[in-house]
Formats: C-alpha cells, sequence, structure tokens
C-alpha cells in the first residue's frame, strides 16, 4: 500500500488518483478511513474505492448515515458499502456507486457514466463529510456557558 499523502499531493506519482475520486478519497481519509485502492470506472463500470478494515461499529455508523443520506434524496444513485474477507484472513471494505440514470441506450454514454458516477461520488463525499463532523461533535460536545 503506498502512502495517502504521496499518491494524493505528489504529481510525479507513478499511478496518479482517477481525479474524479479524489473529493470520495479525501473525505474517507480526512474521516479516519485509509483508502487503499480506488477507480473513477472510466465511464465503463461503476466507480469503486476500496478502504482498510478498522473498527465495525465505527463503519457501519457512517454507512447507515451515508444510506440513510442517499434514500432521503431519492436521486438517481445507490451505494454498496461491503465487508471483503481475504484469503490471508484480513479484511477490507469498499463503496461502490451505481448509476441508475445510465442505459445502454443513453446518448454519450461513456461520458454519462462518468459523469454521473462523479455526481454520485461527490454525494457520498459529502454525507462522510457531514458524519464525520456529527461524530466529532457528539464526542466533544461544546461546553455550556454559566
Amino acid at each position: 500500500m503506498s502512502n495517502w499523502q504521496a499518491v494524493r499531493h505528489d504529481p510525479t506519482y507513478t499511478e496518479p488518483l482517477d481525479p474524479e475520486v479524489i473529493p470520495l478519497c479525501d473525505a474517507l481519509n480526512a474521516a479516519g478511513f485509509v483508502t487503499t485502492t480506488s477507480c473513477s470506472g472510466h465511464g465503463y463500470q461503476r466507480p469503486c474505492i476500496w478502504f482498510e478494515h478498522s473498527d465495525d461499529k465505527r463503519i457501519e455508523s457512517m454507512a447507515r448515515f451515508v444510506l440513510e443520506g442517499l434514500h432521503i434524496d431519492y436521486g438517481p444513485h445507490t451505494v454498496r458499502i461491503r465487508k471483503e474477507i481475504h484469503l490471508d484472513g484480513e479484511y477490507s471494505w469498499s463503496i461502490d456507486i451505481n448509476c441508475w440514470d445510465i442505459n445502454a441506450d443513453t446518448p454519450n454514454l461513456r461520458e454519462s457514466w462518468l459523469k454521473s458516477g462523479t455526481k454520485g461520488m461527490g454525494l457520498v463525499a459529502y454525507l462522510i463529510g457531514a458524519w464525520s463532523d456529527l461524530e466529532t461533535r457528539e464526542k466533544f460536545p461544546k461546553r455550556k456557558q454559566v
């Protein structure tokens, strides 16, 4: 696994991030999750971000917040957040975005798919940021002034 800061900020890094995934990777990393792999789908498949296993309860809290936020929006995106079991006994998690507003006969299919996937990743990034802010406020509530 590469150092996130090197991948994110070094333009000479040999495998730069797809620009479309940067907001979602940034949101996950800012919330304390360590991203390991990402792909925007390049207009051919759904975007997906993988991150290291940490605390199941915390990840499930984030996942439920994101899924509830998407349900309220009723937009054209659904999200799958999955725990993956590896042969070495380790775990990882992934988030992938499905774009239901794109069909095989959609004009400019590749560009439309990429645009919709990018929009979906942006919404998920926003929701992760909102969840992280809420989690921080719950951990460190403001003191009441006397």
